[in-house]
């Protein structure tokens, strides 16, 4: 769990799988080409991202992946709350 990088809304996700973005500990953005070997990857909530989705369809630009990253978390965990 951790604040989404656009709202701030705290979060559960997979870390393997959730939606981040490349920033800049030092200036908060993202990096100069200079820096990207500083950069760390900070998660971006679901909603963020349906919200960031729909801007960039209307662009033409790629889609940020909405899947199942988010939903197959919480099926694990309520899968697991059953086996305890």
């Amino acid at each position: 769990m951790s604040p989404c990088i656009n709202c701030g809304r705290l979060f559960l996700y997979d870390p393997e799988r959730v939606v981040s973005v490349l920033v800049d500990p030092e200036t908060g953005r993202y990096p100069e080409p200079s820096r990207r070997h500083h950069a760390v990857r900070v998660p971006a909530c679901h909603f963020c991202v349906r919200a960031a989705n729909v801007e960039r369809r209307k662009r033409g630009l790629p889609l940020g992946y909405e899947g199942d990253t988010y939903a197959d978390l919480e099926a694990r965990l309520v899968q697991e709350e059953r086996w305890r």
